[in-house]
């Protein structure tokens, strides 16, 4: 298992951070302020961006992942 909560946490507020950005540019649709929606819709990719670079394994994960292996063997 990958011991990454930090990581974890983060994940998550970067998806809160995209439904904010979603709820942002739909509220921007709905006033019909091309800035708002823009805005909102950036925020939303930052926010999967951070999500995905969040959750992926790194190098360094699977080698903690090998030596925990070696040491229950």
């Amino acid at each position: 298992m990958v011991h990454g909560e930090l990581r974890i946490v983060a994940s998550v507020l970067a998806t809160f951070v995209a439904l904010f950005g979603l709820g942002y540019a739909i509220d921007g649709l709905i006033f019909d302020e091309n800035n708002v929606v823009l805005s909102g819709m950036v925020t939303v990719a930052l926010g999967i961006a951070a999500f995905v670079v969040m959750l992926t394994l790194h190098p360094k994960d699977l080698e903690d992942l090998d030596q925990h292996r070696h040491r229950e063997s």
